[in-house]
């Protein structure tokens, strides 16, 4: 009887204890691009290609502990829209807390606070599998494991009719040194927490947001191909003694950015980066020979008001490398592509666009137009 009475108690409480529902998100997001060969030595050709363009789904939630206090969580996914890759990769997966006034803790895997910044400026973020966007031909688009984050809640400035925001990260490597081979993440070097890091802050107003972040030996990229398409390509991947390869390595790099929106409708981005290569274990071979690497960005997005559903777009980017040894030329990459959106709601859009790439060293230059069409449905 005791037994019966007990069980009958816990089965009565958990039926009267409510816990907030996770919310289920994500993204789906695909394009049909026209990436014809333009060949160094050998006869061009058409090429059409379907993207998959930052595809994912994900799981959050928030769980009320106090009148200040909450735990918070989230994990996303990201999946091949168009079935080319493996689904499943790892994206933001963390466990924290939020207090209202003195701000969140995150631990898991997530973007570095530099990373986050340029979804202010980049207009065509994840166009073209991902290429297109600003990490084509930028490093410092980085997600990182094994970190802790903290993020401070907006402090109003009135007197600017905006508010001031801070993040930073602390990364720790575990001693296994910078490492690529997980889908989406990358693990820094070092063992100590916070041997990598990045930091930012952010102004933001109805008229203007700025920003200035830094990483401090967080993995990167140099010398992005961008959507290149060539089979037979003017400038070597390789490495040779007067190039060196794409490589990922450990990078101290600065960013600044801002977005003015002078009219309704109307948004004028820029951004300015410059990297330098940090030694760590694990950096790709041929990373030591980089001097730094420099670069900016200039867009505008203009939301027609008698025809809200419409935004036309455009963007200009540029990114040069240079090398220590003497009589290796700098590396450049400029980009330029302009669009048009139409927005049937808030979740569901479709958009087309066309651009053109070209990497330039020394007499050696590769040329690749781009063209598509796509389409995003938001859940």
């Amino acid at each position: 009887m005791k037994i019966k009475i007990v069980t009958a108690a816990v089965l009565s409480l958990l039926a009267t204890t409510t816990f907030a529902a996770p919310t289920i998100y994500g993204e789906i997001d695909a394009s049909v691009d026209y990436l014809p060969e333009k060949n160094a030595n050998t006869d061009n050709r058409d090429v059409w290609e379907v993207s998959s363009n930052s595809s994912f789904i994900g799981v959050k939630g928030d769980e009320k502990l106090t009148d200040r206090l909450s735990a918070v969580y989230a994990i996303e996914w990201g999946f091949s829209a168009d079935g080319d890759s493996t689904d499943w990769s790892q994206r933001n997966r963390f466990v924290g807390l939020k207090d209202a006034q003195l701000g969140t803790v995150k631990i898991g895997v997530h973007d570095t606070p530099l990373k986050q910044l340029s979804s202010v400026v980049d207009t065509f973020n994840n166009y073209v599998a991902n290429k297109a966007d600003i990490g084509g031909i930028f490093g410092g688009e980085t997600r990182v494991s094994n970190v802790v984050v903290y993020e401070s809640p907006a402090v109003k400035v009135p007197v600017l009719d905006g508010a001031i925001k801070v993040s930073g990260l602390l990364a720790t490597g575990e001693a296994t040194g910078i490492d690529t081979s997980k889908s989406g993440v990358v693990k820094t070097a070092g063992r100590g927490l916070g041997d990598a890091w990045s930091a930012s802050a952010s102004f933001e107003s109805p008229l203007l947001v700025a920003g200035v972040a830094y990483d401090k030996a967080i993995p990167s990229p140099f010398l992005g191909r961008g959507f290149l398409n060539a089979s037979d390509k003017a400038i070597p991947t390789s490495g040779t003694t007067t190039t060196a390869p794409t490589v990922t390595a450990a990078a101290n790099t600065l960013r600044v950015i801002g977005r003015i929106n002078p009219v309704n409708g109307l948004a004028l981005k820029a951004l300015f980066q410059t990297s330098e290569v940090e030694k760590a274990t694990g950096n790709t071979a041929g990373a030591d020979t980089i001097d730094d690497a420099k670069g900016w960005l200039v867009g505008a997005e203009y939301t027609i008001p008698q025809a809200k559903n419409w935004t036309v777009k455009g963007q200009y980017s540029q990114n040069t490398t240079s090398f220590k040894p003497a009589g290796v030329e700098d590396f450049e990459a400029r980009q330029i592509i302009g669009g048009v959106d139409y927005a049937f709601n808030k979740q569901v859009k479709t958009y087309g666009y066309a651009g053109y790439l070209t990497l330039e060293q020394a007499s050696k230059k590769d040329k690749q137009p781009v063209a598509g069409l796509g389409l995003e449905f938001k859940f």
